[in-house]
């Protein structure tokens, strides 16, 4: 049997590539990023077909508060996909949709503190809806308005962990690239003045 030829025989452990932990962490924050933005804009999709149901039973205008979530919503997600093409990602893209999802993480406990604090209880989408439903004799028991307070209080929930998730693993992928832009630029920075600078041809006058 021919024996393998050197290199490839185990022997060149000390010349291999290593991969720098950093690197890999970057890989699953991003891994992780992906897929907690998809939840998270799920979820808040949900949370934004919640805040519509009075339009359809009452036939009113929709709250107002439901459109600074749809702002961080749309202009969130486009900054995302915008900002993580093939091959390297563009990084003010992805810090803007990073800000937004902290911004949804704030909104959604303002309008947790407004909903539950300050307006009064009459106009919660769970109350109201309830009263819809048993005014048109779809439902009759009291049982449904917990039923539908508990699904209210999952979703709430949801919305806040989804986002706070996001933005943890989003804000560790985004610095961890900040760090790799910065030293890259000191890289080249100390490789251009490492190179001395040659005059241009015909710059250099022959003395007489």
């Amino acid at each position: 049997m021919p024996l393998r030829p050197e290199g490839t025989d185990g022997s060149d452990w000390s010349y291999r590539e290593i991969v720098e932990d950093r690197y890999k962490r970057m890989a699953v924050n991003m891994s992780a990023t992906f897929f907690l933005h998809q939840v998270q804009s799920a979820v808040l999709l949900l949370k934004l077909a919640w805040y519509l149901i009075p339009v359809f039973v009452e036939e009113r205008q929709p709250d107002t508060f439901i459109y600074p979530f749809l702002v961080c919503l749309v202009v969130g997600n486009i900054c995302f996909y915008a900002g993580k093409p093939r091959g390297r990602c563009v990084l003010p893209l992805m810090k803007v949709a990073a800000l937004l999802v902290m911004c949804t993480a704030g909104l959604h406990f303002v309008g947790l503190w407004r909903y539950h604090l300050l307006d009064p209880k009459t106009k919660q989408v769970t109350r109201r809806l309830f009263k819809h439903l048993k005014d048109t004799g779809a439902i009759s028991s009291p049982t449904w308005l917990t039923v539908f307070v508990a699904l209210e209080t999952v979703l709430d929930g949801a919305v806040g962990l989804s986002a706070g998730l996001c933005f943890f693993a989003f804000n560790n992928w985004v610095r961890d690239a900040m760090d790799v832009v910065r030293e890259r630029e000191e890289r080249n920075k100390a490789a251009a003045e490492a190179v001395p600078i040659r005059p241009p041809p015909g710059a250099l006058k022959k003395r007489r």
